[in-house]
């Protein structure tokens, strides 16, 4: 051999046989990839515990920043509900605020109203005075017409106005007395009707009540009689031959025929319903009275009327005179018709409107020759 193959050869003397020399160079290749390989491995596995760690240190700040944040937000949230909480009393305040001063405005303007009122009473003249007692003299003259139906108030009210026109003496006002005048004749020619008096002629009815006479059977009997007697007196001239004969017959015979049925009231609880219906009556034509109901008034003094004529004893003076009362009772008139005392308050109201636009004019020309001088 050479020495080049000398070189080249290996003995291998662990295991007894020699190798060739292209065995010996492509173990070598081999053991060369193989390091290159792991040594790739290694760069891998070491590159990726650095990304691995990276990334888990990148996770915790932005966990942390994240909890950091949430703690600012709910910090923030706690900040908006005290800012909110601030904002609503703040609101309130300001509403109620807001109130107080919408009723110091509305008190300022009813004290400005009253105050003008006051400065425009103060600077009343004796002639604005009176005739502002006038115009209340003829309100209240018309209220107690229009209301209370009171004709002697009203004319007092009238006169009263009449006379303080008579003091201002004033002539413009002769037309609203001359009106007075008109009115006091018409409500002095109205019938009045006493009301209070008929009230208590009524109340005094019913407190004797219990002591009036009923009738009995013998004079509801006898009264029927009578009348049948009358009746029959009346027409005797009309009678024929057999119709005497008849009368003959019954007049032996003691016959009588009664066309209607005995209306006495015999027992105690009869009378007792029967009183207790006419202080009804008596009682319901007083209300009416009271309220100047003609038509109400007049239907109970009849049923009153009609329960003394059927069950009371007639012959009794008591019995006649409460009999005549209730008779001169349905003659009156209750509600008669009243006169509108509205004339002479409308012309008075035209003399004030005249006034006042007489003292408008003046102001505004004396205003207006300020204006020029100046």
């Amino acid at each position: 051999m050479s020495k080049q193959e000398n070189t080249i050869i290996n003995i291998d003397e662990e295991n007894g046989h020699v190798t060739e020399p292209s065995k010996v160079v492509k173990k070598e290749k081999s053991s060369s990839a193989n390091g290159i390989i792991i040594f790739l491995i290694l760069i891998i596995i070491v590159s990726c515990s650095l990304a691995a760690y990276y990334f888990w240190d990148l996770q915790l700040k932005h966990s942390r920043t994240m909890k950091t944040q949430q703690q600012s937000i709910e910090e923030l949230n706690v900040r908006l509900t005290k800012v909110a909480d601030e904002f609503n009393k703040n609101s309130k305040v300001s509403e109620s605020n807001n109130t107080k001063l919408e009723n110091l405005k509305n008190q300022m303007q009813q004290t400005e109203v009253i105050s003008q009122k006051a400065i425009a009473i103060v600077n009343r003249s004796q002639r604005d005075w009176a005739l502002a007692e006038i115009d209340y003299l003829l309100k209240i003259a018309h209220q107690r017409i229009a209301v209370a139906r009171d004709i002697n108030g009203a004319i007092a009210a009238l006169r009263g106005a009449d006379s303080r026109i008579e003091q201002l003496g004033d002539l413009n006002l002769f037309n609203i007395r001359k009106q007075l005048a008109s009115d006091i004749a018409s409500l002095n020619a109205i019938h009045r009707a006493d009301v209070n008096g008929i009230s208590l002629a009524l109340d005094q009815a019913i407190a004797y009540l219990p002591e009036l006479p009923f009738k009995s059977v013998k004079d509801e009997i006898k009264i029927q009689f009578n009348e049948d007697v009358t009746n029959e007196q009346a027409t005797v001239k009309d009678k024929n031959f057999v119709d005497s004969v008849v009368e003959a017959v019954k007049q032996i015979g003691d016959i009588k025929v009664h066309h209607r049925s005995i209306q006495a009231a015999s027992s105690a609880d009869q009378q007792s319903s029967i009183e207790q219906l006419l202080r009804t009556y008596i009682l319901g034509a007083r209300l009416a009275a009271l309220r100047f109901d003609q038509i109400q008034f007049i239907h109970e003094i009849n049923q009153a009327s009609e329960i003394l004529r059927l069950h009371y004893d007639e012959s009794d003076n008591r019995i006649q005179q409460l009999q005549k009362t209730l008779l001169d009772y349905s003659a009156l008139q209750l509600s008669p018709d009243l006169p509108e005392l509205t004339k002479a308050w409308t012309l008075l109201q035209e003399v004030k409107n005249a006034s006042e636009t007489k003292t408008t004019l003046k102001k505004t020309t004396n205003k207006n020759n300020e204006r020029q001088v100046n």
